[in-house]
């Protein structure tokens, strides 16, 4: 069982004069750096009433009829931050007697102020910047048609910023396609897609899209490129403007 204290027993002793001021008086009780502060401060904080005397002064010089004019009240409060309509209910809107914020007013100051996505443009690109310059879709059918189809894509890549293989075919014939002649791709058709529902996925919330969608194929699939909406080359443009070699039995 604890034992009890008696308060009135306990000698406290007189306080140290010579103590130093409490750390921030500099930022109450003065201006300036606190190492210039110092010496004021700690003057101050000793003639300072203790916690609970300013309360007890008031109401003595209330009670005797005392100073009105609210100097020798100020000079003894608590630090506080200062609030207009303080004796008023917290909440209500001062337009209704409360001493909360003005609706209106803060409802203008508000409006007038301007927001983060006001004072920025929003990115154009889909990946938070501008949009890519190209993006390129070989079909199946053209691609079987080159002696090396591996240099065709890595000939690409260096002008264009994606590049695809599309074709009415099975994902897994384009995959087959790909790991024979160890090519790599960022996009291809598959799963149930066409050529062109794959191509008119690729809009502008897509990785993929650019400024300019190519597509690469044979005559016959320049309705591909149309449904999809994309610009359409034939094979054979774009082996000579390219340079690229086509097989001997390539149609």
């Amino acid at each position: 069982m604890t034992e009890e204290i008696d308060l009135d027993e306990l000698d406290v002793g007189p306080a140290d004069e010579d103590d130093e001021s409490n750390p921030g008086d500099w930022f109450w009780h003065g201006e300036g750096d606190p190492p210039d502060d110092a010496e004021a401060t700690a003057a101050e904080t000793d003639d300072a009433p203790r916690p609970g005397e300013d309360a007890a002064a008031d109401s003595e010089s209330a009670a005797a009829g005392g100073a009105t004019n609210g100097e020798a009240s100020d000079a003894a409060r608590v630090p506080h931050v200062p609030r207009e309509n303080k004796d008023r209910p917290v909440g209500i809107p001062k337009a209704s007697g409360g001493a909360g914020a003005d609706t209106a007013a803060a409802a203008d100051a508000a409006e007038a102020s301007p927001t983060h996505g006001d004072s920025e443009e929003s990115a154009s690109g889909p990946h938070g910047g501008g949009v890519d310059d190209m993006t390129l879709a070989l079909t199946y059918d053209a691609m079987k048609q080159f002696a090396e189809p591996l240099l065709v894509v890595q000939d690409a890549r260096a002008w264009a910023d994606w590049v695809g293989i599309v074709g009415d075919v099975e994902a897994f014939v384009i995959n087959k396609f790909q790991r024979e002649h160890d090519i790599d791709v960022d996009f291809f058709s598959g799963a149930g897609q066409t050529a062109a529902e794959r191509l008119a996925d690729i809009g502008k919330h897509s990785m993929f899209y650019a400024e300019r969608m190519v597509l690469v194929g044979l005559p016959a699939e320049r309705e591909i490129a149309e449904r999809a909406d994309w610009e359409f080359i034939p094979l054979s443009d774009a082996t000579e403007k390219a340079g690229w070699e086509l097989a001997d039995d390539a149609e």
